[in-house]
Formats: structure tokens, sequence, C-alpha cells
């Protein structure tokens, strides 16, 4: 027998309470006592009906035949008997500052239960780091074989990211470190709406938000507990992208609770769009590549981080964004523009982007720079 639908008067209930919680889901489900993830449900089914914004604002969508989650703004025209305009009011759905955000974000994951100790291996050459760069895995994106040459969705995507992550552990040295370095755009949406947050591009994706941070979430811990068991220190970095600026987050304060108790796993919970670390002689950066070219960067790097630039001969930098293979010697440091994990979306194929899919572990000795790399197609 199918579920009933939830009642308008449930919904607007559920909203005050939510309100009279300073918007903290997880507060307000524990104060009427409900399971947080029941909440939450609710809460959205309230934001598609339209009850998050003001009674005048949801007067307009309902005329317009939009709901909720569809109206995001618009001008209000007030016109006199004779069909005269007299005035004009805009008004624009409520949204979520970045703090609020982050707040909610951290919130919903305090309770998340520690991961359970990987035994470390009995051997590591703690000269050695090993980065494993993860570019582009677009989890979330859906596409259709007979259009663009392979399935894609949500399972394949973190089935693929679990296996070659798994192959370049399996071929890579014992090093000590491992470096587990998302570059952006792990997920292809950032939200519900299917839409890359600045150009409004409509996207081709698995519909369901929240089943998509769910298996991005597992398909990462899961590469921690493989890399766990070679390498005796693991550090996470997780970094925004263009279609990922905020959805990023959840995912790197979810595997930064996963991981609080584990002293050999390090969750940078950094804000910003760089990552720059120093090991001996060797720097690692990495930026998305969106907002600036690779000259740019490198000469940014140089200006913003002066002692670790000094202190160090070998300098690599990592960016992806445009999913093909570039490289290039730039200053001092060696750039690589990295191939995506994610299989071509409509997009791709309709603008003849024909790069291959690929993963790679690179591991460098700390006095010598890089001294192997692994290299693992889709």
């Amino acid at each position: 027998m199918p579920t009933p639908p939830m009642s308008d008067e449930l919904l607007r209930e559920t909203v005050q309470v939510w309100r009279d919680h300073n918007c903290r889901a997880t507060e307000a489900a524990q104060a009427i006592g409900i399971n947080p993830k029941t909440f939450d449900s609710r809460l959205q089914k309230a934001r598609a009906r339209g009850f998050l914004l003001s009674d005048g604002a949801r007067g307009v969508v309902e005329m317009a035949g939009l709901s909720g989650a569809e109206a995001r703004g618009g001008w209000l025209h007030s016109y006199d008997a004779d069909g005269k305009k007299v005035g004009a009011t805009y008004w624009k759905a409520e949204e979520v500052s970045p703090d609020d955000l982050i707040s909610q974000v951290r919130d919903a994951f305090l309770d998340l239960p520690a991961a359970p100790v990987v035994p470390a291996p009995l051997y590591n050459a703690e000269n050695l780091v090993t980065a494993y760069p993860i570019a582009d895995a677009h989890v979330g994106l859906m596409a259709w074989g007979r259009e663009t040459g392979e399935d894609y969705n949500t399972k394949i995507a973190v089935n693929r990211m679990k296996s070659l992550v798994a192959s370049c552990v399996a071929a890579s040295p014992p090093s000590r470190t491992a470096v587990i370095l998302s570059t952006g755009d792990l997920t292809h949406a950032d939200d519900y709406t299917s839409q890359t947050p600045r150009s409004k591009q409509v996207l081709d994706t698995d519909t369901r938000h929240f089943k998509t941070l769910d298996l991005t979430i597992h398909g990462l811990n899961t590469s921690v507990e493989l890399a766990l068991q070679k390498h005796m220190r693991v550090i996470v970095r997780i970094l925004p992208g263009n279609h990922d600026p905020h959805a990023y987050l959840a995912v790197m304060f979810a595997m930064a609770e996963r991981w609080r108790d584990n002293p050999r796993v390090e969750v940078q919970k950094v804000p910003g769009e760089f990552y720059v670390e120093r090991f001996g002689s060797v720097l690692i950066a990495a930026h998305h590549g969106d907002k600036a070219k690779a000259e740019r960067i490198v000469m940014y790097l140089a200006d913003a981080y002066p002692k670790l630039w000094g202190e160090t001969l070998h300098r690599y930098l990592f960016t992806g964004h445009l999913h093909h293979h570039k490289s290039a010697d730039i200053g001092g440091v060696q750039w690589e523009q990295l191939r995506a994990m994610t299989a071509k979306d409509a997009y791709a194929v309709a603008h003849a982007y024909s790069a291959r899919a690929q993963l790679q572990a690179i591991t460098y000795d700390m006095e010598r720079g890089e001294v192997s790399r692994v290299k693992v197609g889709a």
C-alpha cells in the first residue's frame, strides 16, 4: 500500500520548528524526537512546496504554477483597476549563507561513528611520499552509453574510484606517507538543482543529491582504507571545483568526523582553494584550475609561500578542470593538468572532447623529487 503524502500542516510545523532552532536541522529533529534524516526529508518536501518562501512570494509562485524549488526570485508587479502598472517589488527566495551551510554540515556529522583502526603495514620507506590526485570524478553524472559511448552513473563512478585507487595502491612503492588529493569537481552537481552554480549550465545528473553525497563519501573512505594498508600515514585533502563549490564541504566534514580518532589519518579542514604542502625538498601544490592559468598560479605560489618556495628544490603543481592531459615546466615548477576520472557526458561528446579517463599515483623521494609513477586507465 503506498505511503500517503505528507500534509501541508505537518510540513509547515516542520519549517516552524526548524526556524525556532536557528535553522539547525539536527537540533530541531532532537527537539521533536524524530530521526534527523526524517526531519531533513520533511524539510526538503516543505521547500519543494514553497513553504520556506514568504507568504507573498508563495502566492506569486502558486499563481505561476511553479514549485518552491523552481522559483528563486522575480518581480512582483502591481496594477490598478484599469490594468495600468503602478508599481513593482523584487522578491528573492531564502538563501543559505556559507557560514550557515558550514554550520549545518558540521552539525549533521557530529554523531558519525569513528572508523575502525586499520592495522599498520610492517614496512615503510620513510623518505617516500605518494600522491593520489583524483581529478574531476564527477560523481552523480549520468551518461547513456548509446549517446556517449559508455554508461556512467553514481554507482559506476564510485566503483571506478575504488577500483582505480586499489590498482594504484597495489602498484605503488610502500612510501611512509600518502596524499589522497581531490583537485575539485568530486561531485557533478553542487545541489539538487542540477546546475553549475555560476554559469547555470544544466547538468545530466543521477538526480538524488543525497545519494550522490552518501556514495561519494563511501568511495573516499574506502580509498583511505586501501591506502592505510600500505602507507603509515594518509593525508586527505578535498578542494572545491566549479561544479561543487559547496558540496565539497559536506564530504570534507564527513571525512574528518569519520577518521577523527585515527592518528594515522589527517583530513585537512582548511578553507580556500589551494593545497600547498612541503615534504622535505619537495613542494606539492594543487588547484582546480578553473579560476587562473598555470603560469599565474605558479607566480602566486612563489609570492604567497616564499618560505616553502625557498626551502624546496622540486616543486609540483596539479590542476584539473579541462579533463585532458597537459604538462609543462614553468618557472621552477612542474605543472600537470590531470586527466579526469569521469566518463564523458552528452555535453563532452557533442563538443568532440576525446580525453581518456585515468588515475595516477606519483611517488616522490623527499630529497630527489619524483622517482615512480603508476598510471591506470578506466
